[in-house]
C-alpha cells in the first residue's frame, strides 16, 4: 500500500513507481514513511506491558524484527524496487533473547538499558 495523496505530495506519480528508480523524491517519501512506522512501533511498545505474559514475547519479537526491516530499507538506500529488505536468520536468532528479556522484565520507572535494543 502506498498512500496516493502522500505520493502526490512528494511529487511522485504511478509512472515513477512503475519505473522502479530510486530518486531523491522516492528517498524523501520513504524517509517519511519509515519515520511514521517507527512512531507507530514506539506507541505499540508502550502497550506491550499490558498484554498477557504469553503474548508479550512474540509481540516484542515482531517489534524488534520489523524495526530491523526498516533499518535494512535504509541500508539499501531506500531501494525496495530491486533489493529485498529482510532480516537474516542470524540477526533474527539474536533478536529473540532480547525480545524474551523485554517480555519477562517489567519496566521500571527509570530507563532500562534494554529499552533501545
Amino acid at each position: 500500500y502506498l498512500p496516493q495523496d502522500e505520493l502526490a505530495q512528494a511529487g511522485l506519480s504511478d509512472e515513477d513507481i512503475y519505473a522502479g528508480k530510486v530518486t531523491d523524491k522516492w528517498r524523501n517519501f520513504m524517509k517519511k514513511q519509515i519515520k511514521r512506522a517507527r512512531k507507530f512501533f514506539d506507541e505499540a511498545e508502550r502497550g506491550v506491558t499490558e498484554l498477557s505474559s504469553a503474548s508479550r514475547w512474540p509481540v516484542w519479537a515482531s517489534l524488534l524484527l520489523y524495526r530491523k526491516i526498516l533499518d535494512e530499507i535504509e541500508a539499501n538506500d531506500y531501494n525496495n524496487f530491486t533489493r529485498r529488505a529482510y532480516v537474516s536468520k542470524p540477526k533474527k536468532l539474536l533478536a529473540l533473547p532480547i525480545a524474551y528479556a523485554k517480555a519477562v522484565i517489567r519496566p521500571s520507572t527509570t530507563a532500562s538499558p534494554l529499552a533501545k535494543a
